[in-house]
């Protein structure tokens, strides 16, 4: 009952404060959420060289080293695409976050009906609170780029939304009520709360442990130490180079630098962990 019910519940207190109380969009928050949205992101890849290893037969150093050498040159090309091509960055950036949040919601569904879920969660709050969004995407891309970006998005939200909605009766019709209320709590998130606080619900409390708890159970044949260490170490090279990017990013206003940094930091280890589950996934189609 705790499971089924915590993420809605959540969901609607943090509605019910904002609505009566405000504050959720202040900068602080947003500054809270971003921190939160990097903080619980990156462990649930930091198994990933693991997995793959174990999945291509690659256990010796050298493997290690390719697979290694391999998520460094994904990671590397989007920090380069970033600098030189931010609107495009931004872009492949939301495409792969539609496809990689559906795989949330393919247990026997259709997979349209799961890419409309992912669509909308990326979406919505773009049709929700437009001015919001355009000023992240601005930050992100330099430019009035980001805002024209946004107001794409937030015009192609409206049949996502329609599609997650029949996902949810097609979840509650097969006793999928887990599904049904997550997709329902996430929709109402990206509807009535501020963008980075509504994703921060979904990312933090939803999709990270799902995956972070696969990933545990794909190494079991590691020790607990072992696992702990790789996923520290992991942890804290990735939050040195985000340190780095917010250093190292120009005149920005604190606040949105510490947004815009979370975003670019995410979206560079997103690539590598993107391709890995897809590999996998056609390897594993069941």
């Amino acid at each position: 009952m705790l499971r089924l019910f915590a993420l809605p519940v959540a969901t609607l207190l943090l509605v019910i404060i904002d609505r009566f109380w405000g504050g959720m969009n202040s900068t602080h928050v947003n500054m809270l959420a971003a921190v939160a949205i990097v903080v619980a992101g990156i462990p649930h890849g930091t198994l990933d060289v693991e997995i793959a290893a174990a999945h291509f037969g690659q256990k010796g150093i050298t493997g290690k080293i390719r697979i290694i050498g391999g998520y460094l040159f994904c990671a590397a090309f989007m920090v380069f695409l970033w600098i030189l091509l931010p609107e495009l960055a931004l872009i492949s950036f939301l495409i792969i976050s539609i496809v990689h949040f559906s795989r949330d919601w393919r247990g026997g569904v259709d997979p349209f009906l799961a890419m409309m879920v992912g669509w909308a969660l990326v979406a919505l709050p773009a049709l929700a609170s437009p001015d919001d969004v355009a000023m992240i995407f601005a930050a992100l891309t330099g430019s009035n780029n980001g805002a024209v970006i946004a107001a794409l998005l937030g015009a192609a939200s409206v049949p996502a939304a329609l599609g997650s909605l029949v996902f949810a009766y097609w979840a509650f019709r097969h006793d999928d009520k887990q599904s049904a209320l997550e997709v329902l709590a996430c929709l109402v998130a990206a509807f009535f709360l501020p963008p980075l606080v509504a994703f921060a619900i979904f990312f933090c409390g939803l999709h990270s442990p799902r995956h972070m708890a696969d990933a545990l159970r794909e190494t079991g044949d590691l020790s607990p130490l072992k696992k702990a260490a790789i996923i520290c170490a992991v942890f804290a090279l990735s939050l040195g180079l985000g340190v780095v990017m917010f250093l190292y990013q120009g005149d920005v206003p604190a606040d949105m630098g510490i947004i815009r940094t979370a975003f670019i930091l995410i979206s560079t280890l997103t690539v590598p962990h993107f391709i890995l589950e897809h590999i996998l996934s056609d390897k594993n189609p069941a």
